[in-house]
This record gives structure tokens, sequence and C-alpha cells, in this order.
């Protein structure tokens, strides 16, 4: 997959990965022409009063095949929600540009298949089952897991 061009002018590059994928399931034809994307990326602290803290998860970027960026979702619907934006999108090949915990901004290449939900997790809050071939996940320079591979099936 190409690289994807990112924000002109910001000082880091991103981090890229592999592409990731919903989770494996039954292949099987759909009707449907959009799927969805969920991003747990890095949270921020928010604090009302002399409540309890809130943590958020930050907002990214959507872009196409060619790099234009085609959605900015906040991820979030108040400084109270602490549950990432489920985003409905056409299937295809996207990238998604978000905060990592570990990383700091990456840019994660994601495809969306046709009803299915493809998964990032970039909060470092994701342990998928130690029965889990290495093959069939999508990792950080740290080993840390960050979604299904899309290359394996």
């Amino acid at each position: 997959m190409a690289i994807f061009p990112l924000l002109a002018g910001c000082a880091s590059t991103p981090v890229a990965l592999a592409p990731v994928g919903p989770e494996p399931a039954n292949n099987h034809e759909s009707y449907i022409s959009k799927g969805y994307i969920k991003v747990f990326s890095d949270t921020e602290t928010h604090e009302i009063g002399d409540g309890p803290a809130y943590y958020p998860h930050t907002g990214y970027n959507i872009y196409d095949e060619s790099g234009k960026r085609l959605q900015y979702v906040a991820n979030h619907i108040g400084d109270m929600d602490e549950s990432p934006s489920l985003v409905k999108i056409p299937k295809g090949n996207y990238a998604v540009v978000a905060e990592s915990s570990a990383y700091g901004r990456v840019s994660v290449p994601v495809v969306v298949q046709a009803g299915k939900t493809t998964i990032l997790h970039l909060d470092q809050g994701w342990r998928p089952s130690a029965m889990i071939s290495t093959n069939e996940l999508v990792r950080l320079p740290d080993g840390e897991a960050v979604g299904w591979s899309s290359v394996s099936r």
C-alpha cells in the first residue's frame, strides 16, 4: 500500500504500520457497502470541578488512498465521554493518523470491509488472546498489538 502524505508542516514523522483490518470471521459476501472504524487513541485528562477525572480519546484524521483528508473525528462527544466514536465509512483502504500512548502520532493503514468494524487499539489497553498467531496481528515497534492484520487473511 502506498505511503500516505501526512500533515504538511508537522515537525515529526509518525510511526508507520502494516494495514489493520476487522477481526477475522466468516468470509461471506455482503450487500452492505459501508463498514466502520473505531479508534482507541491516546486519552486526555479532563477534570470538571472537584469531581472525578475523565479520559476521553483524542481526535484523529482519516485519509483516502491518495492522501486526501476525508474526515476529522473528535472521537468523543464531551469531556466526560470515555468511549471512542464509531465511524461509518464506505468500504475501502484508508490511513488513520492518531495519537498512540506509546509512540505519539502514528499513521496506520486500515482496511474497511462491508458490514464489519475495523478497530485500532492505540491506548495500550488491548490484550489479544495468547492463542493468537503473531502473523494475525499488527504491532508497534515495541511489540504492542494494535489490531488485526488484514494481510494474513
